[in-house]
C-alpha cells in the first residue's frame, strides 16, 4: 500500500539498483511489471492506499495462498514467470469482462457421460 505519488520513483530507484548490481532477471520482471501495471491498468484499481473500503488485505492473503498451493517448491525463475504471466492475462481477462459488465463467471459445462 504505497502512495500512488511514490510508485514511479521507486521503480525507477529499484531499476537503478539493478543496473548497478546486474540483477538482470530482476530488471526483466521489473519492465515486466511497470509495463503490466503502471500502463497497462490504472493505478487506483491495484493501489488500496488510504482506501478505508479495503483496509483488510484477504485479497492479496487469498492469492499468495493459491500461488503456495501452485508452486509446491521453489520454481526457477522462468516457471516463476511463466506461471505469474498466465494469472495475470486471466486477471485482465477478468477485468476487462467487469468493464464491460460481465460479473459473473459462466459455469464450465462438464459431460458426465
Amino acid at each position: 500500500f504505497i502512495n500512488p505519488e511514490y510508485i514511479f520513483d521507486i521503480y525507477n530507484y529499484t531499476k537503478i539498483i539493478c543496473q548497478i548490481f546486474n540483477y538482470f532477471h530482476f530488471l526483466n520482471f521489473l519492465e515486466y511489471s511497470n509495463k503490466t501495471y503502471l500502463y497497462k491498468y490504472d493505478i487506483q484499481y491495484w493501489n488500496y492506499y488510504n482506501d478505508i473500503n479495503h483496509i483488510t488485505n484477504n485479497a492479496s492473503e487469498s492469492f499468495n495462498n493459491y500461488l503456495k498451493k501452485l508452486f509446491y517448491k521453489n520454481p526457477s525463475f522462468y516457471e516463476l514467470r511463466y506461471h505469474l504471466k498466465r494469472e495475470e492475462s486471466l486477471s485482465y481477462y477478468n477485468y476487462k469482462s467487469k468493464i464491460e459488465g460481465v460479473w459473473k463467471k459462466k459455469k464450465k459445462n462438464i459431460n458426465k457421460n
